[in-house]
């Protein structure tokens, strides 16, 4: 909008420069008079073009500013998104059940460290403890989150399956588990029971 103003102004500039032109042409018995019209409005045409020329730079910067402006708060407001994307991902829906924890997979002898239990399931993990009132003893299942996570367990069966479940029917992408039991012991979680995966 100022730079239609703004060349507007100028064309009214122009329109009066023709005007004192026409004027000097007009006026031949004041020939110094008419010479002296003719620089002044020179003068005021070069005056009126320069603060034309300094209005449109000022316009133009303040266009590019506001601009740049925009851009740098889309910017912004499209980092925030995703890092309240990332926060919603990352943080529980609720407060866990304190009485549930989750471990990865079972150590070569079949135990699992409860150093390494985790209050929130993942990707990574693949059992879930749920402890009694002593906290010393738990049933556990096989759980997972996704056939990607599944299929993996599945593949590599000996590592995260059988040392700590039996498993009935050739693997699959569905499956339901019946709880084995655990007992804790210096630190580490002793199958007593394993549990029992039921391919569908």
């Amino acid at each position: 909008m100022e730079v239609v103003i703004s060349l507007f102004l100028f064309a009214l500039a122009i329109g009066y420069v023709e005007y004192r032109f026409r004027a000097i042409r007009r006026d031949t018995d004041k020939e110094q008079s008419g010479a002296f019209d003719f620089f002044a409005t020179k003068e005021e045409l070069k005056k009126a073009v320069k603060e034309l020329k300094e209005q449109a730079d000022a316009d133009r910067l303040a266009a590019d500013e506001r601009m740049e402006s925009i851009e740098q708060k889309a910017f912004y407001a499209a980092e925030e998104k995703k890092k309240e994307e990332v926060k919603k991902q990352q943080a529980p829906v609720e407060d866990p059940d304190p009485s549930v924890v989750y471990f990865k997979w079972p150590a070569d002898d079949g135990t699992f460290v409860d150093a390494q239990r985790q209050r929130f399931q993942t990707e990574d993990t693949y059992y879930m403890f749920r402890l009694d009132d002593s906290r010393t003893k738990a049933e556990f299942t096989f759980v997972t989150m996704s056939e990607t996570q599944l299929s993996k367990a599945n593949n590599s069966s000996k590592k995260y399956i059988e040392r700590a479940c039996s498993f009935v029917n050739a693997k699959s992408t569905k499956y339901s588990c019946t709880p084995g039991k655990a007992h804790l012991d210096r630190g580490r979680w002793v199958v007593d029971l394993k549990a029992r995966i039921e391919y569908k």
